[in-house]
């Protein structure tokens, strides 16, 4: 029996149910395609810097670019496209990540590795604008919006368990092209599952530029917003530099840090489920957990991470927290602005990707300058602030209580 303040959230029974099981679960898999294209260098970024004579401060280039173009492709393609019907749209972007893996993994020069990463930030930013707005209309009638954003959000999760440890390990014995060649391959066959099963997903309306704004309008996914901005800003700063803090401080092999990611990503299996279930009764304490978890890494990181066991833990924990954090950050506004949530999700997944975009760029800066330690102790200030913003200017702001299917 669901408690009072914890209402299901159902997609919408307006127009004809047009999604599946199948519909879902191949945009889930195109989000592991996708979050693997896209953080695929962090567990290569060593092999990349020294393959082309870079620093690793420069080589995170190859995630901050990504992220710059993906924050204007966000919100300004849905104005684009228009009405236009957003299976092809989801189709097209998928193609534009198999043709900047390929260039990616062909890429001869720094020079052209970085325009081939401009390029998959047009899918970056498009995919997660379309994608997670159309959760809805994607999912099976009767299934929750919270958990079917966590399915979505799962192939995040999956990327992160398989994707990027599985191609950081290939880096180890292939080299760090291949792993975006067999990306790329996975890509294809994504395409074809789309072309196949995806329904027609004609938009409510046309988006237009007055539009992008529609959840700073509203207070609660304002608040949401600043919250989540903060908890973003700490993990990108950091979770870019992990697989260099592995090797440079603590000394571990390239097998060891393959483990530890492989690590992080099963935890973060853990966390998307839990942020699932949780943020369906109360997304506010949701975030609140997630901020939590993230303060006792960053705080004991530096400390205890040089050792194996101290690894394996805040790993762990730092992967569940991340898992659980995207969820939690979409529940949050389906849950407080469920209206708005198409018109307003570009803008939402614009912050995202400028959150991606700063903070893997002043990482690099710090640890080209300084190192992976003063990184981390430097980020638990935001992850502070984002504690002190929940407890603060969302006290009080727990999810309706009444049932509403939107």
């Amino acid at each position: 029996m669901q408690p009072p303040n914890s209402p299901k959230i159902y997609p919408s029974t307006s127009t004809e149910t047009q999604g599946s099981w199948y519909a879902i679960l191949a945009v889930a898999i195109g989000a592991f395609a996708l979050v693997t294209s896209e953080f695929l260098p962090v567990g290569v970024l060593n092999s990349v810097a020294t393959d082309l004579h870079i620093s690793v401060g420069t080589a995170g280039l190859i995630i901050t670019l990504p992220g710059v173009m993906a924050a204007f492709a966000a919100p300004l393609l849905p104005i684009f496209v228009k009405q236009l019907d957003r299976r092809y749209v989801l189709i097209f972007l998928t193609a534009i990540m198999v043709v900047a893996n390929t260039i990616t993994a062909f890429a001869d020069s720094f020079n052209l590795l970085l325009v081939s990463r401009l390029v998959l930030g047009i899918a970056i930013g498009g995919f997660w604008a379309t994608a997670i707005a159309l959760s809805g209309k994607l999912a099976p009638a009767k299934l929750p919006i919270a958990k079917a954003t966590a399915v979505v959000m799962a192939g995040v999760t999956f990327a992160t368990v398989l994707g990027v440890p599985i191609g950081t390990w290939l880096s180890e014995f292939y080299g760090w092209r291949s792993a975006f060649g067999i990306t790329a391959a996975i890509g294809l066959i994504v395409l074809l599952l789309q072309i196949i099963f995806l329904p027609k997903l004609t938009p409510d309306a046309a988006i237009h530029l007055r539009d992008l704004p529609a959840l700073l309008r509203i207070p609660k996914a304002r608040s949401g917003m600043l919250i989540v901005l903060l908890i973003g800003l700490a993990h990108f700063c950091a979770y870019s530099y992990l697989a260099p803090f592995f090797k440079n401080i603590a000394g571990f092999d390239g097998t060891t840090i393959s483990s530890l990611l492989l690590l992080y990503g099963i935890a973060g299996i853990f966390g998307n489920a839990f942020a699932g279930y949780s943020g369906n009764l109360n997304v506010r304490y949701t975030l609140a957990f997630v901020g939590i978890c993230f303060a006792i890494v960053f705080f004991g990181f530096p400390l205890f991470a040089i050792h194996e066991f101290g690894a394996i833990v805040l790993t762990a924990l730092w992967g569940f927290a991340f898992g659980a954090f995207p969820t939690s950050a979409n529940i949050w506004m389906f849950v407080h602005a469920p209206n708005a949530v198409e018109k307003g999700m570009p803008l939402f997944v614009c912050m995202f990707q400028v959150m991606i975009a700063i903070g893997s760029l002043l990482g690099g800066y710090v640890v080209d300058h300084f190192n992976e330690n003063i990184l981390i102790y430097g980020v638990i200030s935001f992850v502070v602030l984002a504690l002190i913003s929940i407890f603060t200017l969302a006290k009080g702001l727990n999810n309706p209580k009444v049932t509403c299917e939107n």
